[in-house]
């Protein structure tokens, strides 16, 4: 989705691109970089392809999705130079050139073969020119070893977590579009909706192509809360519904965000409460993220706070403390707190811990944490803390010694509402850390009211 567009901030997001290409090429030994925007292969034996997703790399100087085929050539002291493939086609309409692109040197090809025939021309003086993206090599007259080399991979891919101011406005966009159907999406669980119909509200209230998500959406009620990326729409209503789940994003200029929110069927009971517990929680852990703090600190500090959750609840019988050194929590959120967002939205570079490409291994205890670099000025980071019944989880738990200091019928009572998320992402500033979710929903809210 298209949303507001400032030249003044593409124009100065652009200019940074390009000096921070020039730097990586440069420390790598390039003079010239190729980066195709890729294309969507058929499916086996079929004529249909999957919906296309451009390259990120090329998508940060040209974001849009409607560039299949294009190719970016970047060469230092020179501008970014565009390679557009419009092909004269009547079974589908041809990509429209955007307004934006002006601030780009852009040159349109109908062709393919002659696209790359204007790339390898244009990289006849080239020394040693490297591709990123989806590509042999060969396509442009390149060697292939030269085709997504890892030490440039590693700069491009460590720098793209600070995120430009351009790039934030277009995050906060996405962060409207999502709270739009958020908002929607509680109002249809609460008229009776059905995970299919739930879903359906989204898109329309978000104005999003299915297609379009940044991720497939999320949409759990009761027990299917407990499935961490659930992937089905029922049509029918479970009885007695007890619980709604939701997690689903927006897009702005190609950029996402990632949300969710977690509701009781009946506001006041005990699931309610935990939700809203939950929510506190959250709050508390979005508000800790700041530079040079740890993320893997902060993962501990979200098993501390579920073990509190746990303790309040009479969920276990133990202290908060004991529940996180014997690791009770480990089956009741067995996830990490969060990962980097922008244009994907597990984003890249969560484990690097510098340019050079060298790995923040995660702990022992977390082995599956997306992030474990260090939190620093212009990051998005997503906050999603959670407590489910899930009960292969449990069940193993109940076999361990620590098991018995679970409460199992309090447990048991929990099952059927499957467990709560909460979702924000936060930009990480200075002197603050601003919060891009909270303020979407508030704002959507009051554009509801009006």
């Amino acid at each position: 989705m298209q949303e507001s567009f400032d030249d003044g901030a593409f124009a100065a997001h652009l200019a940074a691109l390009a000096a921070e290409w020039e730097q990586a090429l440069a420390a790598h030994g390039f003079d010239a970089a190729v980066v195709p925007a890729g294309d969507s292969p058929m499916y086996f034996q079929d004529d249909q392809a999957p919906p296309f997703h451009p390259n990120p790399h090329f998508a940060r100087f040209f974001p849009s999705d409607d560039c299949e085929r294009s190719v970016l050539l970047l060469r230092p002291g020179a501008a970014p130079k565009v390679y557009f493939h419009q092909p004269a086609d009547y079974w589908h309409a041809p990509p429209a050139l955007p307004r934006w692109a002006a601030a780009l040197d852009v040159a349109t090809h109908a062709d393919t073969a002659e696209l790359r025939q204007a790339v390898a021309k244009a990289l006849a003086d080239a020394r040693r020119v490297a591709l990123v993206g989806p590509a042999q090599g060969n396509e442009f007259n390149l060697p292939l070893p030269n085709v997504n080399p890892k030490g440039l991979v590693n700069w491009l891919l460590f720098a793209r977590a600070a995120k430009t101011p351009f790039e934030a406005a277009c995050i906060r966009a996405a962060s409207t579009v999502g709270a739009r159907g958020h908002l929607a999406a509680r109002d249809a669980f609460y008229d009776g909706g059905s995970e299919f119909d739930i879903h359906m509200a989204y898109l329309a209230a978000s104005s999003q192509q299915e297609a379009k998500l940044p991720y497939p959406s999320i949409v759990a009620l009761n027990d299917h809360a407990g499935v961490l990326h659930y992937q089905h729409y029922d049509r029918v209503r479970p009885p007695g519904t007890r619980s709604f789940l939701i997690d689903a994003g927006g897009r702005a200029n190609g950029y996402h965000s990632d949300i969710t929110r977690t509701y009781s069927a009946t506001p006041g009971d005990d699931f309610d409460a935990l939700v809203q517990a939950m929510d506190a929680q959250q709050q508390a852990l979005a508000a800790a993220v700041r530079p040079g703090t740890s993320y893997i600190e902060l993962q501990t500090r979200m098993h501390q706070a579920v073990a509190a959750v746990l303790v309040a609840f009479g969920l276990v019988g133990c202290s908060a403390e004991s529940a996180f050194e014997q690791k009770i929590t480990d089956a009741f959120v067995p996830h990490g707190l969060g990962h980097l967002l922008g244009l994907q939205t597990h984003d890249v570079g969560g484990r690097l811990a510098n340019a050079g490409g060298d790995e923040v291994a995660p702990p022992e205890r977390f082995p599956s944490l997306r992030y474990t670099r260090g939190i620093d000025v212009g990051q998005v980071i997503t906050v999603e803390p959670g407590l489910y019944f899930i009960p292969m989880l449990l069940d193993a738990l109940a076999a361990e010694p620590a098991g018995k200091d679970v409460d199992w019928p309090r447990v048991k009572a929990f099952l059927p509402c499957g467990g709560v998320r909460i979702e924000d992402n936060v930009l990480v500033g200075e002197d603050e850390t601003e919060n891009l979710t909270r303020p979407a929903f508030a704002a959507a809210l009051a554009a509801d009211t009006a």
